[in-house]
């Protein structure tokens, strides 16, 4: 093997590995974004049930195993509160999302295109 095809053996290697890496961090980022998604749309939900609630209605909040008394407005504050961090989280994970999506993208045209002059090197 020369030297020439161990670079580019090693090139392609390197470009794989990023490819790779890109796409597992595009999959994991969904993950990311569809449980804040989820943790959001369960925090207005219940804020809307609560929001039904006479203002002197009892309420507990889950504490581990446990419930403590909390007071319903209390209660609807840090669920509001709770869904706004979500949307702030939501965008910071969407940039996210964008940059290693344009990363794999980019990694994919590279290898493709490695590929190419390697076949027309090879033909010629």
């Amino acid at each position: 093997m020369s030297i020439n095809e161990q670079a580019l053996g090693k090139l392609v290697h390197d470009l794989q590995s990023k490819l790779q890496e890109a796409t597992r961090m595009v999959a994991s980022v969904q993950a990311q974004i569809q449980a804040r998604e989820r943790e959001k749309k369960l925090s207005e939900l219940t804020n809307k049930e609560l929001s039904s609630l006479q203002a002197d209605t009892v309420t507990y909040k889950s504490v581990g195993k446990m419930f403590v008394q909390e007071p319903l407005n209390d209660l609807t504050k840090e669920l509001s509160e709770r869904a706004k961090d979500m949307t702030k989280e939501l965008e910071a994970l969407d940039k996210k999302r964008i940059y290693w999506e344009r990363n794999k993208t980019e990694a994919q045209g590279n290898l493709q295109e490695l590929i190419r002059q390697i076949q027309q090197a090879q033909g010629a």
